[in-house]
């Protein structure tokens, strides 16, 4: 080797120390920087015809295993999700009351129960029924005002919804540009480790708001899918919108319209993603989950409740008398009575198979036909009739819903007649009732309507017609005006009851705390195939407790999740991060390196001088 090939060689191995040292250089000072990742200067020999000639370096480069990031992503996408519904839920939680909290919703129903049993015992007393009727106002502003909570904490999702679809937008846009310059840079192979970093932190930040997949290209760039398998990124991103609502109530649902959906637009077509399922993760589905599951489903049980409460207090029962008309025999009923959402109670045997039918009176036959899960009985058969015609069409449409061996028939005014085979003997009428909620509060009845539907000061009868009287209930019930003008009629129940009677008091308490009504699976509190059945003041503690459950478990999934989040993030830290006692050490490394390439070139420099001298 010649003096200049060993000089070359010196001068190479100089500039990749300096080059070393710079590179350990800024691993020391971001050894403190969010998103920084350790970076490591590769040398390779340096070849010219097969012959070494000192040393090259290559770029930078950062060393990261891609598996445990990917770990590490959907990890934090799990926290972000689960850390969003154990904070609502324990607002909820709050909301709704500890079990052994007078203050709870359950407490308010036993302070009603408390007050009427404080009427009975003295039914006399006007001081009593005031403070009855003080009670029932506010445990109906209590459902009012928790209801109003419920539907801003979905309105509070819809906004947060919006905010994330805007960050996710931005983000995605960020990356589809860092990918462009890593592509440009790795391509003249310049170092591309920082602008890694930068598109790494973007991609986190993604994932915090929706779980996402990494597919690494050759080029250095990245593509970007939904766990689901939707494309958000390849060259270019794609738009994500949400039609985001200004206002949402307790009828607005994700099926009808009610609330926004994310929709991912490239170019011609969309996509609902809601609907495809895939944000299954990320702060994005921890927001869907509450706006449209979570959230609706305490709606639906305080709904339950208030419906319930309602209901229990004013409905009554209209038995039926029985009727022969040749050689048949049946039942009729008078249905004046009946309210849209009243039902009709029938119980006929067809060919020795007994079946029970639930018709429910509805005035708007937009909402026919109905479902079985209509009523909370899981072993009836459902018919909805619209009543809103004349009775010759209202006999006909249930003469089409039941067999031909039960006749149906309307002899006179209101009544309906339900009449077996006669003679053929293939059918029976085994009983027919209805429950009905009359709007008289001196009627001879001891029921009365307590609490009607404060929108518009009308009894509560669980109407079906759009919009559902029960959807948001809980949010307009409210004390009967008429009762609170004149509180003798929480004793009165004709016209001629003396004020010490306490049969209508009595009545109304065994109504709340003792009396057994079956209530809809659709809150949550038992299944369909086994409602829960129970009083009002049973309910309303199982809701309670429900709630108390829901927010302890979302707690601790949300702290089982971080635990493992934060196992993933120093394992990550712990490989790609900076640790500057193996950064001095390095840089001692290099430091003599450097020393030794120099101490080479000043000796070459010494023997290029000898020559020369032999030359003068």
């Amino acid at each position: 080797m010649s003096l200049s090939s060993a000089l070359g060689a010196a001068m190479s191995g100089l500039n990749v120390s300096q080059a070393g040292i710079d590179v350990t250089s800024r691993n020391i000072a971001n050894a403190g920087t969010a998103g920084y990742t350790r970076k490591v200067q590769n040398q390779v020999n340096a070849l010219a015809g097969g012959e070494g000639i000192g040393v090259r370096r290559e770029a930078a480069q950062r060393q990261i295993d891609t598996f445990l990031q990917q770990q590490l992503r959907t990890s934090t996408a799990g926290s972000a999700s689960l850390n969003i519904k154990s904070a609502m839920l324990g607002r909820i939680d709050r909301m709704f009351g500890s079990p052994d909290s007078n203050a709870s919703i359950a407490g308010s129903i036993s302070a009603l129960a408390t007050m009427l049993q404080e009427l009975a015992d003295n039914p006399e007393s006007d001081a009593a029924r005031q403070s009855l009727l003080s009670e029932a106002g506010n445990l109906a502003a209590k459902m009012n005002n928790m209801s109003n909570t419920i539907q801003d904490m979905r309105l509070e999702a819809e906004r947060n919804i919006a905010d994330g679809v805007s960050q996710a937008n931005a983000l995605l846009k960020t990356i589809a540009d860092v990918n462009n310059q890593i592509a440009q840079r790795q391509a003249s192979s310049q170092s591309v480790g920082d602008l890694q970093d930068k598109r790494d932190m973007a991609i986190d930040e993604l994932s915090r708001l929706m779980d996402v997949k990494v597919v690494n290209r050759d080029d250095g760039t990245v593509t970007v899918f939904t766990s689901g398998g939707q494309l958000l990124l390849d060259r270019t991103p794609v738009e994500l919108a949400f039609d985001e609502r200004t206002q949402i109530d307790a009828t607005s649902t994700y099926e009808n319209g009610g609330v926004g959906t994310i929709s991912l637009i490239s170019g011609s077509n969309s996509i609902d993603l809601i609907a495809a399922g895939a944000i299954r993760s990320g702060a994005l589905a921890g927001y869907i989950e509450m706006r449209d599951e979570v959230l609706t489903q305490a709606q639906a049980q305080l709904d339950e409740l208030a419906a319930q409460l309602a209901l229990s207090m004013s409905e009554e029962t209209v038995t039926s008398d029985p009727v022969v008309a040749g050689a048949a025999e049946g039942l009729e009923i008078d249905t004046s009575s009946m309210l849209s959402g009243n039902t009709i109670s029938l119980s006929y045997t067809v060919g020795g198979a007994r079946q029970d039918v639930t018709i429910v009176r509805v005035d708007d036959p937009s909402v026919l036909p109905l479902t079985n899960s209509t009523t909370a009985n899981p072993d009836d058969t459902v018919i909805g009739v619209n009543f809103n015609q004349p009775m010759a069409g209202i006999i006909a449409d249930l003469q089409a819903a039941l067999p031909a061996d039960v006749v149906v028939s309307n002899p006179a005014g209101n009544t309906i007649r339900f009449l077996d085979d006669g003679a053929v003997g293939n059918s029976d009428i085994n009983s027919l009732s209805a429950t009905v909620t009359p709007a008289a509060l001196a009627d001879g009845t001891t029921g009365m309507a307590l609490f009607v539907d404060g929108s518009n000061g009308t009894i509560f009868s669980n109407s079906l017609d759009v919009p559902p009287q029960k959807a948001g209930f809980a949010s307009r019930i409210a004390v009967n005006p008429a009762v609170i003008a004149d509180d003798t009629l929480l004793v009165a129940y004709d016209t001629d009851t003396p004020l010490g009677d306490t049969t209508r008091v009595l009545d109304l308490m065994a109504r709340l705390t003792s009396n057994s009504r079956t209530y809809a699976p659709e809150a949550g509190i038992g299944g369909t195939a086994t409602p829960f059945s129970g009083s009002i003041d049973e309910f309303a503690r199982r809701i309670v407790s429900f709630q108390s459950a829901q927010s302890a478990n979302a707690t601790r999934d949300a702290e089982a999740q971080q635990v493992v989040a934060s196992s993933l993030q120093e394992r990550f830290d712990a490989e790609t991060g900076v640790n500057i006692d193996d950064e001095m050490s390095n840089l001692l490394l290099l430091q003599n390196a450097y020393s030794a390439n120099a101490r080479v070139i000043s000796t070459i420099q010494d023997l290029f001088n000898v020559l020369m001298s032999i030359g003068r």
